[in-house]
């Protein structure tokens, strides 16, 4: 931390200011990517883009063109994009929400506050495959799970290839004012030169998430005449359908409901539900758990994703990969109990800004739900429970924020409350410090006992730590980067709508990255570094030291690689039961390990392979991870994966394997099917889920899922269960 305050604070340079302006059409435009009607030549156009990698400064180097219409109902983007040789152009995804990074693409980034927080970002490849992510916290923050009703087209030509997007304002959040002024930037990817550029230039620091930099945009006017008209988007939807389990036989399923949007102002926006129906949503990814510590799963139901960044409250990933330490909201703590689906009789969410403030509200019931223990699900006996989240954040100086949340859980038998105050404040666009502070609340025994006026010892009356803090500071160039971070959570901190890692723990940890462009013998750039973390625990005494040295590598062509070295100390305080039958008893221990990955990427296959070896507490672990992609076509995809880990101890020996594969065929952008087979064996199953997903017009959908799971061991082996559903929804936009 002394390291980070010791940079100091400078000014950054602004975006140089850069001025767009949209052509009002009075013509109807048809989106099929040939950009035939008269109007888009009476646009201005925007021809003009820099390169944020890998020749950062510099002008993209094929010649892309872009113009906008707007009408009253939409606005417009058109791109021509120049490829001298079609057969250099990389594109061979179309389904909904793939990713695109390893694709020919454009894109667009909306600020339609201008405030230069938050936006949305939309992008198309040249099959027309799109993907649209909602941004928060000047693009630190990615919903990349969020979906808006939208259109966009492709079409590959001879010299170039275009792209029509129209975008509805219902699906935007605007002030309502007669002349429109909002943040604009404009990119695109050329996939064959590892190129990406912009029209207003972004910091190359941020490498890959420049891209998503609200800081850095230029203006977009012009846009007048907008009705303001309140928005309303109603969602039924029917399923009917049939499952089959051993215990209960084959039945018939017979299911309603529906959402509703409203735009309460042109700022505002609620969201309502009834009897939510989440059917179609993918089943979470298996993974095997060498911690003593819970796993975390991302949300991926619909409802709780519309506005979910308003509501992110908590610590910051390490990685990627890694869990976040503390979430104080985490939608998946309702309607999901033990792994089972727990009945949603509807709900409420109320997000926007007013003012400076952003604001949002949530509450929703849950029903009862009893079930016993299966094969693959623990038992579990709910009751009725009311959730609400009531969250609020004051914009302040340039990207910084000050807010304030508030949790509540109710049910008959008593509650559980969180609130806190978090905070960002970014001095510059290279530096950035986040705080929070938070509690919890709920009854104890000992507060029932003192109602009930029992006699209890002066000691047993003491509260215990349920606080939890936060503060940390990050520093980057395009050469270095810096960040430190302070974290301590209470032993009785207990948000229950929440996610913790490790609950009585201090946490230190810093980073110092050297990450220099090389351009030399193949080479691009090179992360190289240390990595710190120390955990003590609620009474100061060690728990935790990890000692990481990481060195990546990556190629001026498509690919990577990089080692880490880890040296680690764990002190385990009591007996740690790492699978049936196998304890690691308590006690220090010291030990090292190491992991090598390889990644490499192409026109249809991309892979990539990691390895670790070392040692594991008083014992070894020896495994291997492989994931692939291959894309003969646009149409069809493979994606295999696999991840096996043997640990040898004292105690016992076991493996973990743990393989999950899609397959997918695309029949067009707006009809596509799915296979998702995975294995655990540490679950001893087999899941299957098939999908058929037809777009039948925008925002409205058609699903066939059908889904099974098979036992692998001696006691449960063969089909659990079937499951056949179809599920039709229509979004009615009067």
């Amino acid at each position: 931390m002394l390291l980070l305050f010791s940079i100091g604070v400078g000014v950054h340079a602004e975006t140089e200011a850069l001025q767009a302006e949209a052509y009002r059409t009075y013509e109807s435009v048809e989106i099929d990517g040939e950009l035939t009607e008269s109007d888009w030549q009476n646009a201005t156009p925007i021809r003009q883009f820099i390169q944020f990698e890998p020749d950062a400064g510099a002008p993209l180097t094929e010649a892309t063109e872009v113009r906008i219409l707007y009408d009253d109902k939409h606005i417009y983007f058109g791109f021509v994009c120049s490829e001298p040789d079609r057969s250099k152009i990389i594109a061979n995804k179309m389904r909904r929400d793939a990713e695109m990074w390893d694709q020919d693409n454009v894109f667009v980034l909306l600020d339609t506050y201008n405030d230069r927080r938050s936006g949305f970002f939309f992008r198309v490849n040249p099959l027309g495959a799109r993907e649209d992510v909602a941004l928060m916290d000047s693009g630190d923050s990615r919903n990349e799970n969020w979906n808006a009703v939208w259109d966009a087209r492709s079409k590959i030509n001879g010299d170039n290839w275009t792209t029509e997007i129209a975008i509805p304002f219902s699906q935007l959040r605007f002030k309502g004012e007669e002349a429109l002024t909002w943040g604009l930037n404009l990119g695109r990817t050329i996939q064959k030169n590892q190129e990406e550029g912009t029209w207003a230039p972004v910091p190359a620091a941020y490498t890959f998430l420049a891209r998503y930099r609200t800081t850095h945009l230029g203006t977009l006017t012009g846009l007048s005449g907008i009705s303001h008209r309140r928005n309303i988007e109603f969602l039924p939807y029917l399923l009917p359908g049939v499952a089959r389990t051993e215990e209960e036989g084959t039945i018939g399923v017979l299911d309603f409901g529906a959402d509703m949007k409203v735009s309460v102002t042109s700022n505002l926006t609620a969201d309502l539900t009834v009897n939510t129906d989440f059917a179609q949503v993918e089943a979470d990814q298996e993974q095997a758990n060498l911690t003593r510590f819970s796993l975390f799963f991302p949300e991926k139901r619909q409802f709780f994703l519309e506005g979910a960044g308003l509501f992110d409250f908590g610590v910051p990933r390490t990685s990627f990969n890694a869990p976040p330490p503390l979430l104080l909201f985490y939608s998946r703590r309702i309607g999901i109990e033990e792994g089972h689906a727990i009945p949603i009789l509807g709900g409420g969410k109320v997000t926007g800004k007013v003012g400076g403030f952003g604001v949002g509200g949530l509450n929703v019931f849950t029903d009862k739900y009893a079930a016993d223990t299966t094969e693959d699900l623990d038992a579990v006996d709910v009751d009725r429970t009311n959730y609400s989240v009531l969250r609020i954040k004051r914009d302040l100086f340039t990207g910084s924020s000050l807010g304030m949340i508030a949790i509540n859980k109710q049910g008959p038998d008593g509650y559980n409350r969180a609130t806190g105050v978090d905070f960002i404040y970014r001095p510059t666009d290279r530096m950035n410090f986040r705080g929070l502070w938070a509690r919890t609340f709920e009854p104890s025994e000992i507060q029932d006992d003192l109602i009930n006026g029992n006699n209890i010892s002066s000691s047993e009356t003491a509260i215990g730590n349920r606080n939890a803090l936060y503060f940390g500071g990050n520093w980057q160039s395009a050469v270095a980067r810096v960040n430190a971070s302070y974290t301590d959570i209470g032993e009785d901190f207990n948000p229950e709508v929440g996610y913790v890692y490790r609950t009585g723990s201090r946490w230190f940890r810093g980073e110092l990255r050297g990450t220099p462009y090389l351009h030399w013998y193949g080479l691009r750039r090179m992360w190289i570094g240390p990595e710190i973390d120390i955990v003590l625990n609620s009474d100061n005494q060690l728990e935790t030291r990890t000692f990481i040295w990481s060195t990546w590598l990556e190629l001026e062509t498509n690919g990577w690689g990089g080692i880490r070295i880890y040296r680690n100390f764990e002190n385990l305080t009591e007996d740690f039961e790492i699978r049936e039958g196998i304890i690691i008893p308590q006690g220090e221990y010291t030990y090292n390990n190491y992991s090598l990955m390889l990644n490499a990427e192409g026109n249809v296959f991309n892979g990539r392979v990691g390895f670790n070896i070392g040692d594991f507490y008083n014992g070894t672990r020896r495994g291997f991870d492989i994931r692939l992609d291959l894309r003969l076509t646009g149409r069809f995809s493979l994606e295999p994966r696999y991840e096996f880990n043997r640990v040898t101890l004292p105690q016992g020996a076991f493996d973990t394997n743990v393989f999950g594969g899609r397959v997918g065929y695309s029949f067009s952008t707006d009809l596509f099917t799915k296979l998702y087979v995975q294995w655990n064996s540490d679950r001893n199953l087999i899941t299957t889920n098939f999908l058929v997903n037809y777009i039948y017009q925008p925002g409205s959908d058609f699903y066939l899922v059908f889904n099974q799971t098979y036992g692998t061991d001696s006691m449960t082996s063969g089909l659990l269960d079937t499951t056949l559903v179809g599920k039709v929804t229509y979004w009615w936009n009067p």
